[in-house]
């Protein structure tokens, strides 16, 4: 019967203690329900605010990449163009290049010795026309021009030998620009092979950075959501607790009145 009595008087204490905490729980739930909500609250707007800011960050990121690729575009573009004229240019250049070192040297030499030859003749002509127009009494006038016809061809020749040094110039100016221009096609040939590159990299780029837009544009109204229903959610999850506390109270006055009876009946035994 003494046992009784202990087990009623425990159930009676953890009643007491099981109604006192549902009541702490119910005053500090209702107390701490707006401090909550407005922490949550603060929180998702909070979130709202970094994905605003992160997906303008990236609204920003997809206009450079695109007008990086315009960019890219139209250099690969140029440096197409440009080398596709130079390459056009190379059989000109290796024409001039062609006449400047043979063609012309070969011609001058041909034309100088003609004038030699002719050199020759002219030397007999103005002779006898000296000889012809010295006759007394002929109707003739004398023969004497300021230069004489031999002269002037020799002349003549004499001024083509300074021809083949300046078309060797030419010609060596030339052949140092076929260089160059070379060098510049096989650049222009990387930089074409290198934009291909960038602007593959730059459309991943823009279909990573359209993908992430989509996402943060998701998560963005999901928070929004949240946020605006946050107020409704809290406040049925306290009625939701309340009325669990409520329960458990209403179940340790059973158990208080179970251990109430028990020390009842042990006192009315004795």
């Amino acid at each position: 019967m003494f046992l009784k009595r202990i087990i009623g008087f425990l159930l009676i204490i953890g009643a007491v203690g099981g109604i006192i905490f549902g009541l702490i729980g119910l005053i500090e739930l209702w107390r701490y329900r707006p401090v909550v909500t407005k922490t949550v609250v603060e929180n998702l707007a909070l979130v709202d605010q970094t994905l605003t800011t992160t997906q303008n960050a990236l609204i920003l990121v997809g206009k450079v990449v695109l007008t990086t690729t315009s960019d890219v575009t139209a250099l690969q573009a140029s440096s197409t163009a440009l080398a596709q004229a130079i390459q056009d240019t190379s059989p000109t250049l290796d024409s001039l290049i062609s006449l400047t070192g043979k063609d012309f040297p070969a011609s001058i030499k041909a034309t100088q010795t003609s004038l030699a030859s002719a050199q020759g003749s002219a030397l007999v002509v103005d002779n006898v026309l000296a000889a012809l127009t010295s006759i007394p009494f002929s109707p003739v006038g004398t023969y004497a021009p300021a230069v004489p016809l031999h002269t002037a061809l020799g002349q003549v020749s004499a001024s083509l030998d300074s021809l083949i040094p300046a078309l060797d110039t030419i010609n060596t100016s030339l052949v140092s620009d076929k260089t160059n221009i070379g060098s510049m096609q096989t650049g222009l040939t990387q930089i074409v092979d290198t934009t291909q590159e960038m602007s593959s990299s730059l459309a991943n780029a823009q279909t990573d950075t359209n993908q992430y837009i989509a996402v943060t544009t998701q998560l963005k109204a999901n928070v929004e959501t949240a946020h605006r229903d946050a107020p409704a959610w809290i406040m049925a999850i306290a009625w939701i607790l309340s009325f669990v506390l409520g329960w458990l109270m209403i179940a340790q006055l059973g158990l208080g009145l179970q251990g109430l009876e028990l020390m009842r009946s042990n006192h009315k035994v004795q």
